[in-house]
């Protein structure tokens, strides 16, 4: 008698496979309706990108939990997993860009997360869903789901300041022109995600020296930034409240810049100290790995326009 082909070793791992497929499916589609549901139930349908609710900290934990139980009777190894998360990992944000219309520059800040709790929730399933655990061990799924969908119901938004600072080497009555409007900024971008292509400040047009003009900063790729001065003293202080920002998919539902400040210090030996100050509030979570980023990215901002008032005013006459 022949042996029946159906039976063979390739049939095998190609059920192995398709296991494979279903968990990582399953768990990135599972994943995209958590962050569907939870949009929709707390913004009431309002427009908030994917990392925005709720938190990116949970979200891919139950993805990878989720995976896990459906990988349960392949006895995976770990190399497996981090193979297969990797995948998981990918498919999501490739589904984030098209589905939530997230922005490159957001996916890639969220990439070594997303990655990272995915294959922590995988692991923990590897241990926890064994082919031989009671039933009850699964019920942590929907209890896990229904804890994250809740999570941005208490949560509440601070606003928050980053601060930077150069020295300049010119007095501040010639520093002062060159803060409140400058013409495009000559320099290329230098910080990777300004060439990754992140937005970046290349000029600032000013409708007048008193409280109330209007001004407009004006960021790479046509985004503008419309202001309007809160604070005019010459030489001394200029402060102006941010009334609109760009409809850019890094910004919505992610973060809502509110004020910027240009401080001037004069220093009594011809120089000038000129700090720059943006308050904000940041919306995605978790916040302690997301404001670390929304900080370097404000400091990179600060120090090209302030070593362009640098290099203008002390080249100034």
């Amino acid at each position: 008698m022949t042996e029946d082909s159906s039976l063979s070793p390739d049939s095998g791992r190609g059920q192995r496979l398709l296991s494979w497929c279903i968990g990582i499916v399953v768990g990135d589609v599972a994943t995209g309706l958590i962050y569907w549901a939870s949009i929709w139930s707390v913004q009431q349908l309002g427009n908030v990108g994917l990392l925005g609710l709720p938190s990116l900290f949970f979200v891919p934990l139950f993805g990878g939990l989720l995976a896990s139980y459906l990988w349960r009777r392949l006895n995976p190894t770990i190399g497996q997993i981090a193979f297969t998360t990797f995948l998981m990992t990918l498919f999501a944000l490739m589904g984030a860009a098209v589905f939530f219309q997230e922005g490159l520059i957001c996916l890639v800040i969220a990439a070594p997360l997303f990655y990272g709790m995915v294959f922590a929730g995988a692991l923990c399933g590897r241990v926890w869903f064994k082919i031989d655990r009671s039933r009850l061990q699964v019920s942590v799924l929907p209890l896990l789901a229904l804890a994250i969908l809740a999570e941005p119901v208490g949560r509440t938004d601070q606003v928050d300041v980053v601060t930077d600072e150069i020295l300049i080497h010119a007095s501040p009555t010639k520093v002062w022109p060159h803060v409140t409007a400058f013409p495009e900024i000559p320099a290329s971008p230098g910080f990777w995600l300004f060439r990754l292509g992140l937005p970046y400040p290349v000029a600032t047009t000013s409708a007048g020296g008193f409280v109330g003009a209007e001004r407009r900063c004006i960021f790479s790729h046509g985004a503008v930034f419309k202001e309007t001065v809160a604070e005019f003293m010459p030489s001394e202080k200029l402060t102006f409240d941010i009334v609109e920002s760009p409809p850019d998919p890094e910004l919505i539902g992610h973060l809502t810049p509110h004020r910027g400040q240009f401080l001037l210090r004069d220093n009594g030996d011809g120089t000038t100290t000129l700090i720059g100050s943006t308050w904000y509030t940041l919306h995605v979570r978790p916040l302690w790995y997301f404001d670390r980023w929304t900080r370097h990215i404000f400091s990179a901002v600060h120090l090209r326009v302030m070593e362009d008032i640098r290099r203008r005013a002390e080249a100034s006459p």
